[in-house]
């Protein structure tokens, strides 16, 4: 009787001890990211008597569980993508929509000021402080849309960088995401062997970046291997890891990138594989930033082709670095010569002279048709037709920044109540926390005065004996 009380007393001890340091455990991880709360199971001792298993000698920690829901986790990363791809379209194209809604930048007061000039050129053609303001006002206008220009440049060269940036990232988390695996499986592998909790919050936090990254097919296996694969194509599958590649098309600076996945390595008996990838096809970050990247006039071609209402608007990029389409209007000839003649600063005196000269006649001439009432090629219809391409620019702007923002958000609203009910289920609580350390801490107290009172009444038997 006195050895069944102790064992049971003995395991209560031991089971407390454990609960104790599990619960300090849970404590100190609850604000490490990715870590699941810690459960231990228990399980019925059994003592062999006469070779027959006999029950009720107290419970054992079998072993411990997290509180991990595969499903919860799964719609976690897929909407981590989703909310990411539209956080990285709207971030790249904050700082442009914020410059279209300045009024110190807007095309209004430069476009009117230079067609007011030309109307003034255009009663006044001799006059040379008239000519000389055209070219002033034209070189203002100009700027300003070179300035929009350059802000979209800037917008496609920072996307490039952090697609590259966030391409370099997901590749290291697919290689470590094959060794865990590896790991994974060589421990499974084993009867009776569990793998590490700490391993697999490790991998399910690697998982929740790459869902962030680059959103898509990925998650966890029933075999709990983690798989990722991006357009079709697996950057992590079993104990093998790819390489995801995005290169420039070509060398301008405005070339869009290609997206392929490369298998193998370099300098291996068999040379490296190489497929090519659909950059459309990607969510996450890199699917937004390869967006902007490869279209940073997202605003430009809204729906993939050139919007054609931004033609006049657009036609002043070209303008600016002295050149036209052929076709162009008589507005943008004269302006790329404007943008031409500011733009060479190296010349002799006597091709200054040529290029004045040749400036001044396209001006006088531009000049001359703005007094026409013509509803194509007038004055009103060129003046009106920059504006409303300015106005589509804008509209553009605003529309993709709402667009986006307002996905943006009612994604990560999902993602909130997602994590929330992760949390609940998987997270640590502090309160539940202190009250099993309270009832571990009794469990511990109740279990040394019954393993005190079984000595003593041991060492009582004894005495009694020995009499």
């Amino acid at each position: 009787m006195t050895s069944s009380i102790s064992n049971i007393a003995s395991s209560a001890l031991k089971n407390a001890q454990l609960g104790i340091a599990l619960t300090s455990q849970n404590v100190e991880g609850q604000s490490a990211v990715g870590y699941t709360r810690r459960r231990a199971e228990l399980g019925t001792e059994k003592l062999l008597t006469s070779g027959v298993p006999n029950l009720g000698t107290g419970v054992s920690v079998a072993g411990f569980t997290r509180d991990w829901s595969a499903m919860l986790q799964q719609q976690r990363v897929s909407q981590a993508g989703v909310t990411a791809y539209h956080g990285a379209i709207v971030a790249g194209l904050t700082a442009v929509d914020a410059e279209v809604a300045d009024p110190a930048l807007a095309l209004d007061t430069p476009a009117n000021n230079f067609f007011a000039s030309l109307a003034t050129l255009a009663r006044n053609p001799t006059d040379a402080s008239a000519l000389s303001a055209v070219k002033s006002q034209g070189t203002v206008l100009l700027a300003a849309a070179q300035h929009f220009q350059g802000s979209l440049a800037l917008a496609q060269s920072d996307a490039k960088a952090s697609v590259a940036d966030g391409v370099a990232k997901l590749n290291a988390i697919g290689s470590e995401l094959a060794m865990i695996n590896k790991t994974l499986a060589t421990t499974t592998s084993v009867i009776g062997t569990e793998p590490d909790p700490s391993t697999l919050d490790r991998r399910d936090a690697l998982l929740m970046q790459a869902g962030s990254l680059v959103g898509g097919d990925l998650g966890v296996n029933a075999d709990g291997l983690a798989y990722i694969f991006v357009s079709g194509q697996p950057l992590v599958n079993g104990v093998m890891a790819g390489e995801l590649r995005a290169t420039p098309k070509d060398s301008s600076p405005t070339s869009p990138l290609t997206l392929s996945m490369r298998f193998g390595t370099v300098g291996q008996e068999s040379p490296p594989v190489e497929v090519a990838l659909d950059p459309n096809s990607l969510q996450g970050s890199i699917g937004g930033q390869l967006k902007l990247a490869s279209d940073p006039s997202m605003v430009l071609q809204p729906a993939g082709v050139a919007d054609k209402r931004l033609t006049a608007f657009t036609d002043l990029f070209a303008a600016a670095a002295g050149q036209s389409a052929a076709g162009a209007s008589e507005l943008t000839v004269a302006l790329a010569a404007l943008g031409g003649f500011n733009a060479k600063n190296t010349r002799t005196a006597a091709e200054t002279i040529e290029l004045e000269t040749a400036l001044n006649l396209k001006l006088s001439n531009l000049a001359t048709q703005t007094n026409s009432t013509d509803k194509t090629t007038g004055g009103n219809a060129l003046q009106n037709g920059l504006l409303s391409a300015w106005r589509a620019f804008e509209g553009n702007v605003g529309a993709q920044v709402s667009i986006h923002q307002a996905a943006h958000s009612a994604s990560a609203a999902v993602e909130t109540r997602l994590t929330a009910d992760f949390q609940s289920q998987s997270g640590v609580n502090l309160d539940e926390e202190a009250a099993n350390l309270m009832r571990y801490q009794q469990s511990y107290s109740a279990a040394s005065k019954l393993l005190q009172a079984n000595n003593e009444m041991f060492s009582a038997l004894i005495a009694v004996v020995g009499r």
